[in-house]
């Protein structure tokens, strides 16, 4: 007891300068848009340069079973994707004419996962020199992960689409219904699909993947399946649960997907915002 005193003594201006530094980066990071961003970069290769190594041991010790898992799923993701029109792939992957493509897909391995949290962040081991954007999405080889929320030179941050708040467009494959897809933060296998009207005939097992009507994810790629749903008494619209098809505590590869004409795509969008003002 006397060696922590005489130690806390020694070393009390030390002391007092990391609390006042902490109490500064805290109010610097509630305070300011622009503070908060540094800061939060910051955490990002911090915390990436942290988990790389123990994610580097991990993968040495089951490199076999990795490297057939992700022969698998890439065959599985070319079959899925290839079906979309302008499709490249980097690397040396299936590619198409660059002038052709509008979408560049590069593959990247998940260092960090959450998925008990009300936002659920990942974090992947690429980032800004590897071409990682901020908004391009992230799918697997079963369906679609997040959008991408910060990138450092090496690292990126991804919004899971476990993360409360954030809505995705989607549709039923078989009517085409559109209706937006949320999670509401309890099962991490499930989410819930609203706005569909009862017009629409659904049944258990409906397959439900992306609308297409965003600058994010390229259309048609699988969510889930439906595996419940609440008919209104007084007609409107359903109640529907979905399974999803991606099991999202257990990522390892994923895929980023740069839409080349997102950027023409968001200008028209906010044209069109503004003419009709």
């Amino acid at each position: 007891m006397q060696w922590f005193l005489t130690t806390l003594i020694q070393y009390k201006n030390f002391l007092f300068f990391i609390v006042l530094l902490g109490i500064g980066i805290f109010f610097s990071g509630t305070g300011s848009d622009f503070h908060r961003t540094k800061i939060q970069k910051i955490g990002l290769v911090v915390s990436g340069e942290l988990l790389k190594p123990i994610h580097d041991s991990k993968s040495y010790l089951y490199l076999n079973e990795t490297n057939e898992r992700l022969l698998k799923e890439n065959n599985r993701l070319r079959q899925k994707l290839l079906n979309h029109k302008g499709v490249q792939f980097s690397t040396d992957l299936d590619s198409i004419n660059p002038n052709l493509s509008k979408y560049l897909v590069r593959s990247a391995e998940v260092v960090r996962n959450s998925y008990v949290n009300a936002r659920n962040i990942l974090i992947l081991d690429k980032g800004a020199n590897d071409g990682i954007k901020q908004d391009m999405s992230v799918i697997g080889p079963d369906g679609i992960i997040g959008i991408v929320k910060q990138t450092s030179s090496n690292f990126s941050s991804v919004i899971s689409i476990l993360y409360q708040d954030f809505k995705i467009n989607a549709k039923l494959i078989h009517t085409g219904a559109f209706g937006s897809l949320y999670w509401e933060g309890e099962d991490p296998s499930k989410m819930t699909f609203s706005d569909v009207s009862v017009i629409n005939k659904i049944a258990k097992g409906d397959t439900i993947v992306t609308g297409g009507m965003s600058a994010y994810f390229p259309k048609e790629i699988p969510i889930g399946r439906i595996t419940d749903f609440e008919t209104p008494n007084s007609g409107g619209y359903y109640d529907i649960e979905v399974e999803l098809f991606n099991n999202l505590t257990d990522l390892e590869h994923v895929y980023v997907i740069d839409n080349k004409s997102r950027s023409e795509f968001m200008n028209l969008q906010k044209q069109d915002k503004d003419a009709s003002r």
